[in-house]
């Protein structure tokens, strides 16, 4: 069962914006090295969701999961917070993204070494900008359905009509600047460079 969905914030959600925008052209860039596989990074997905409890973005992933061969109740089960079927190399990447959530977006340091360390500068980078692309998803998915249900006269008593549309209205405007800034910036080529140099 989903938690209650979390209230993104104009400001916070700008941030999200401009790190999701990296974050899709990074993982992007960074598929064909197939560093994590599908089931894996849907695991993540469904755990950043389940704590802020996205119901449109639970639909979603849960159709990505099945498409990915997981079960169905691991999906429930992961949805619920009850982590009893994911595999001892995906745990701590799993539940890290608990963490990343329940923190909004403000890991412990501690927490960002320990991913680092138990899967690599590489895969920990990626799941890091996975986290940030469904944290902007989660956010778009529960005011889209606050507006939703505003419309329909079932009102959420934490819905606000200007806040919704303006995190809608930004988003539509603002990613693809991003986006593009980000591809014309060479962002992933780059960081790569970067994270071998580590490695010398």
């Amino acid at each position: 069962m989903l938690k209650k969905e979390r209230v993104f914030y104009i400001k916070e959600h700008l941030k999200l914006i401009k790190e999701a925008a990296f974050g899709f052209v990074y993982a992007k860039r960074q598929k064909k090295r197939r560093l994590i596989n599908k089931k894996f990074k849907e695991r993540i997905m469904l755990a950043v969701t389940e704590v802020n409890g996205c119901a449109m973005c639970s639909y979603v992933h849960t159709k990505l999961s099945l498409g990915a061969g997981m079960e169905l109740s691991e999906i429930r089960n992961i949805l619920g917070g009850n982590h009893d079927e994911v595999s001892d190399y995906e745990i701590v990447a799993v539940v890290f993204a608990q963490h990343y959530a329940d923190s909004k977006e403000n890991p412990s340091p501690e927490s960002i070494e320990t991913l680092r360390e138990f899967y690599g500068y590489e895969v920990a980078e990626l799941i890091l900008n996975l986290l940030k692309v469904i944290t902007l998803t989660n956010s778009m998915g529960i005011n889209m359905n606050f507006l939703k249900e505003r419309f329909l006269f079932k009102r959420e008593k934490r819905s606000n009509f200007f806040r919704e549309l303006s995190i809608i209205g930004l988003t539509f405007i603002l990613f693809p600047l991003y986006f593009i800034y980000n591809i014309v910036s060479g962002t992933g080529r780059n960081q790569q460079k970067l994270l071998k140099n580590l490695w010398k």
